[in-house]
């Protein structure tokens, strides 16, 4: 019953109107709003936004991606719903953003959470516009470019807004009852998720999930950096910090044996680089001002 109403022909009528206005323009321009919907580009966003603007609004955008991307996949795992790609009359684009099952959208998800986020903490009138448009954008982008149903960015909408519901409250219970453990209830089930799916980019992101769990530790209690600095320190911040992980990503590869345990080993010392490593140079060579953004919002 659930998998007809998935895969339901209304589905691909849905498709098949919106394709009929494509066009070179329009395929380049649906590519691009679809990469800001990629787990990348909200990585991205986190870690400028951890290093230059306020940590704490990253942590809730860095751990709502994680536990959110979980949530896909163990849902992918049970529905199982064959993307619409191959189907006639449908034309599909981007086919390397497109792999594993198609409902719910990661994409249309990831983008709800990262927008949501910033709606939910910064409660400004612009983000609820902007970020709005950017999350009906990135849906209609999937829709457009044929890799996921109209059901698929309705679930990805429905579970990126519960996800990132979820991990606001658990730091709020976080922040008022001042145990670091709470954030278990978010990493015990991204565990078992990993366990039972089994696939090499969840075990991955189970690394960066414990890195930035211990991160969060260490930082917030022994370190406890100021994001605010000029142009020039935040430029030189953020270049360290890409570097950085890519280099202890070839030296662990090179030297650590292959499997997913090792994985997991190499994606948390990734994390704890950026979450420890950069805020430690930050205060001890005094790249920040004294000035705060955001603070009063998280």
């Amino acid at each position: 019953m659930i998998a007809n109403i998935l895969t339901a022909n209304f589905n691909i009528t849905v498709i098949k109107f919106l394709q009929q206005f494509s066009n070179p323009y329009l395929d380049k321009l649906a590519e691009l709003v679809t990469m800001t919907g990629e787990q990348y580009f909200s990585i991205a966003i986190m870690v400028i936004i951890y290093l230059c603007v306020n940590k704490k609004l990253a942590y809730r955008l860095g751990f709502a991606s994680l536990f959110s991307n979980s949530i896909n996949n163990l849902v992918k795992g049970i529905f199982k719903v064959p993307r619409p790609i191959g189907t006639k009359g449908v034309r599909s684009l981007r086919l390397e953003t497109a792999g594993g099952y198609s409902f719910p959208s990661g994409h249309t998800q990831n983008a709800t959470v990262l927008w949501t986020n910033f709606m939910k903490n910064l409660k400004k009138k612009w983000i609820y516009i902007l970020g709005s448009i950017m999350i009906v954008a990135v849906a209609l982008s999937r829709l457009y470019l044929g890799v996921h149903r109209p059901v698929d960015v309705i679930g990805g909408f429905i579970l990126g807004t519960l996800s990132m519901l979820i991990v606001n409250k658990v730091l709020d219970f976080e922040k008022s009852s001042g145990s670091i453990l709470v954030l278990l209830i978010l990493i015990i089930p991204m565990v078992i998720i990993t366990l039972i799916n089994g696939s090499s980019d969840l075990y991955k992101q189970l690394g960066a999930a414990l890195g930035f769990f211990i991160g969060y530790f260490i930082e917030s209690r022994f370190i406890d950096f100021k994001e605010s600095a000029t142009v020039v320190h935040n430029v030189i911040k953020i270049l360290l910090a890409a570097t950085g992980a890519l280099f202890v990503e070839l030296i662990l590869k090179a030297i650590l044996p292959h499997g997913h345990f090792f994985s997991v080993i190499r994606y948390t010392i990734m994390l704890l680089w950026v979450t420890v490593g950069i805020p430690y140079l930050v205060d001890k060579f005094k790249l920040y001002k004294e000035e705060k953004y955001f603070n009063n919002y998280v």
